[in-house]
């Protein structure tokens, strides 16, 4: 039996850390996105510098093959690996794929270090396929050990754990390949870590299958079939799962123009497209942070139009300061943060990726917290898998759409933000209209008015 919740709510979001029923899992999911990404980040490193063969291909087909082989997993196994959690121990599941996840370092360990080129990507392709499995379970469990009011909170944790963990990999895996020694360190850290995400799991809570979960079918067409098709069956459901994609969408876009953006607006070479990953990460902590405080500890659909806002208001303004700062722009010689940070421009461009990814974790953590507490607890991983599959896609659209305007169209970095930022306000219109919940509650939240029923209870 999985412990019971508190019926009055954590009072604090950051107990979680120190109670079973939480933390065991936000280490564990905590070491998986890092690996991923210290793995992704070593692999990168060694086909830009030329230290692994490319087999006559330029660096950045190469680096957009390791981009698609840990996208394309969550199409082809996401939904099948729902199932698979709906009927079956989450914990338990959960502790065999950190398990997967060793062997696969293991296997990794051996590719970089030997320099094999094939290896490396099977590689990176079978933890794309170990991250699809786990994503599910990861999100389906927290309703089961955590009370409805703790779900915001808790979500605000994941999001800012995952983020740190991503950053984090990513700085480790390109720091670690400067180094003579880089690949050893890569192939013992990899293993490290899977292999503290297994002890972590152990301490996770059975979180059992409920009696009424739907039958594995074996087909996977017709399972992703069946998971979309669960997908619509909750209006609130549907629109959480576009809510989330587009926030996807527009992480995708700005977190991959950023470095671009800082070369040809500001004149900034690595340190400054690294100062503003940074003030782009504490943004999304503190906003994310923020969600538990502002929601009243419960799930509360209000702050996500609010957050929408901010989004729309923090990328109009670094778009137009921006073009304000191409327009002006005299040299094209790349100076470092130190040289730019004496430049007001530079500050105004910082403050807007600062408020952009504080914008962005008021908007998506009380999305994902409602999206698990209206799906159906039968299906619910099934809900989280579609999540990832609509996810994968809209980040995959954002690519195509990227290379569409800037490449065809031949836009400059600013004026394509002021597209997005366009889509951004067609998008949430689009969501306001069709799931009327949103505007309800932001009537009833700022009135602190009960009007309405308390839109955290699960759907019938």
């Amino acid at each position: 039996m999985a412990p019971a919740a508190d019926p009055s709510g954590t009072a604090n979001q950051f107990q979680l850390l120190r109670q079973k029923r939480f933390y065991p899992l936000f280490w564990t999911q905590f070491g998986g996105a890092f690996n991923d990404n210290f793995y992704k980040s070593a692999l990168m490193m060694l086909f830009t510098f030329g230290q692994v063969e490319r087999w006559g291909f330029s660096i950045d087909t190469l680096n957009n093959v390791v981009a698609a082989a840990l996208i394309i997993p969550f199409f082809l196994f996401a939904p099948s690996a729902g199932q698979y959690a709906d009927r079956l121990d989450k914990a338990r599941l959960t502790r065999l794929i950190k398990r997967v996840e060793i062997a696969l370092m293991v296997c990794g360990a051996i590719a970089i270090v030997r320099g094999s080129s094939a290896m490396l990507l099977a590689v990176i392709f079978a933890t794309g396929t170990q991250s699809a499995c786990f994503s599910p379970l990861k999100y389906a469990i927290l309703p089961q050990h955590l009370d409805s009011r703790e779900l915001t909170g808790a979500n605000a944790l994941f999001h800012t754990g995952t983020s740190l963990a991503v950053f984090l990999g990513l700085i480790a895996g390109t720091l670690a390949m400067q180094w003579s020694s880089g690949p050893w360190f890569v192939a013992a850290g990899g293993i490290l870590v899977a292999w503290a995400g297994w002890r972590f799991s152990r301490a996770i809570p059975p979180a059992p299958a409920l009696p009424n979960a739907p039958a594995i079918e074996l087909n996977p067409l017709r399972q992703m079939a069946r998971t979309m098709a669960y997908a619509r069956q909750n209006n609130t459901v549907f629109w959480c799962l576009i809510g989330v994609s587009w926030y996807w969408f527009l992480g995708s876009v700005y977190l991959t123009q950023l470095p671009n953006f800082t070369r040809a607006v500001l004149g900034g070479n690595a340190s400054a497209v690294t100062s503003l990953l940074v003030m782009f990460l504490l943004g999304v902590v503190a906003g994310s942070l923020l969600c538990e405080k502002l929601s009243r500890h419960k799930v509360e659909p209000a702050l996500v139009p609010l957050g929408a806002l901010l989004v729309g208001l923090a990328g109009l303004a670094l778009a137009f300061v921006g073009a304000s700062l191409q327009a002006g722009k005299t040299t094209t010689e790349l100076v470092g943060v130190l040289t730019l940070s004496a430049e007001l421009g530079f500050w105004g461009v910082a403050v807007a990726v600062f408020c952009l990814g504080g914008s962005a974790g008021l908007y998506t953590v009380p999305l994902q917290a409602l999206l698990q507490a209206q799906a159906k607890a039968e299906y619910r991983a099934q809900i989280m898998a579609a999540n990832n599959v609509i996810n994968a896609l809209f980040m995959v659209l954002a690519a195509v759409f990227a290379v569409v305007i800037l490449g065809v169209l031949d836009f400059t970095i600013p004026h394509f933000f002021m597209l997005i930022m366009l889509l951004h306000c067609c998008i949430i219109i689009l969501l306001l209209i069709r799931e009327p919940l949103f505007l309800a509650r932001v009537k009833a939240y700022f009135l602190a008015s009960s009007v309405l029923p308390s839109a955290d209870k699960d759907a019938r």
